[in-house]
């Protein structure tokens, strides 16, 4: 499963306008379009919007360069790359659409741009075969080496 999640400093989490920033993310992403694999010439968005789980992170000692008037936010989203066409390139325009987003959202509220310093967006390479699990395959995993009872 996808997942999406904003780091903002931990004063901010009560702020009416996180949630709102999320949201955005969450729409621009699901609008996000990648050319389907199976089918060239076609498109088709990189995540579908009941997959994908997001989350807004505390952070503490938010600051930026020591700075205590400065702060940043971070966005990280985790897609994985098994799915045909999902490559590289298209995560990295993932990245660069969800690090505009934020920019564009912030620079509408003047008192929070004028302290955010920094807004970084890093999307993860996933590849199963380099120690990522889910919790469905743990739990299949786990039943299928269990002692049988008789």
């Amino acid at each position: 499963m996808p997942h999406l999640r904003l780091e903002v400093p931990v004063e901010w989490m009560q702020e009416e306008w996180v949630p709102r920033l999320l949201t955005h993310l969450v729409d621009t992403l699901c609008a996000y379009e990648m050319e389907d694999a199976t089918k060239p010439g076609t498109m088709r968005t990189m995540i579908n919007r009941p997959n994908l789980k997001h989350a807004v992170i505390p952070a503490y000692y938010a600051h930026v360069a020591g700075d205590p008037a400065k702060r940043f936010l971070h966005v990280t989203f985790a897609c994985g790359n098994e799915t045909p066409g999902r490559t590289a390139e298209v995560r990295s325009g993932a990245a660069t659409l969800l690090g505009n987003a934020v920019d564009g959202f912030i620079a509408k509220l003047p008192a929070v741009e004028s302290v955010v310093a920094s807004v970084t967006v890093w999307v993860q390479d996933i590849d199963r075969t380099r120690g990522y699990t889910t919790t469905a395959e743990r739990k299949k995993a786990r039943e299928s080496t269990a002692p049988q009872t008789s």
